[in-house]
């Protein structure tokens, strides 16, 4: 009798527990997988990053960008904010509207993922991390964008310079562009960006593919750290209706 009182009371427990744990499913994401809200970050490509940013804080999907390694000197994505490492992290956060999205980042595994989940773990709900850390950025080639991302770097002046290497410059091309193609009574791309600075954000565009990927390349080899090229090319600049010249 007593083994039999035992077992219901052992029963009765597992049932309740179960009661407790369907209960706490608010406490995780409707894919089911465990997650939960505000408690995690995100990891991010660096071609995604390096498609993403401006320097108009106000189209740029960052807050700011904190470099929490001990080596920014060495090399630091464009605006990042040298935070001395993790715990210099940590100081800054009083100062930090938890409602806007930061990017992370360090040289390293360890320090990025301490950072983020320090941001995380005291209330922040869009974080994200650069995956691969600073070498990703720096190993990135040229990157393809589309007419509107394209549309809102020019409008924040993003790009020190934008390149037309199509034969069709005279007839038609995004304002400020330059004529890249000596065949078309301009200068050819490698002349042209002799000399310029190296850091600095360029966008090549053409009518073609080829061409305008052969030229993005053509900078991407010559150590040009920030080129982008036009996805779709001319005509998707045309078709979104933006402004010529």
């Amino acid at each position: 009798m007593k083994k039999m009182k035992t077992y219901t009371i052992l029963l009765l427990a597992i049932s309740l527990l179960a009661t407790a744990c369907s209960d706490n499913n608010d406490d995780y994401d409707d894919n089911g997988d465990n997650t939960i809200p505000g408690d995690t970050y995100t990891d991010v490509m660096a071609s995604q990053v390096k498609m993403e940013l401006v320097d108009d804080v106000s189209i740029s999907p960052y807050a700011a960008i904190f470099d929490v390694s001990p080596v920014y000197s060495d090399g630091h994505l464009p605006f990042a904010t040298n935070t001395n490492g993790v715990d210099g992290l940590g100081t800054m956060l009083g100062s930090l509207d938890k409602t806007k999205s930061y990017l992370v980042y360090c040289h390293g595994d360890a320090p990025s993922i301490a950072g983020a989940k320090l941001l995380t773990e005291n209330g922040f709900s869009k974080v994200y991390r650069l995956q691969g850390n600073y070498a990703a950025w720096d190993d990135v080639s040229f990157v393809d964008i589309v007419a509107s991302v394209a549309k809102s770097k020019i409008d924040a002046a993003d790009f020190e310079a934008i390149f037309d290497v199509s034969p069709h410059y005279n007839e038609q091309h995004i304002p400020g562009a330059s004529n890249a193609n000596a065949g078309a009574g301009g200068t050819d791309l490698a002349t042209l960006t002799a000399g310029m600075d190296k850091t600095k954000k360029y966008l090549v565009y053409c009518h073609a593919d080829g061409p305008s990927m052969a030229g993005a390349q053509l900078m991407e080899d010559a150590g040009f750290k920030n080129v982008f090229r036009l996805e779709g090319n001319f005509g998707a600049w045309t078709n979104a209706g933006y402004p010529t010249e």
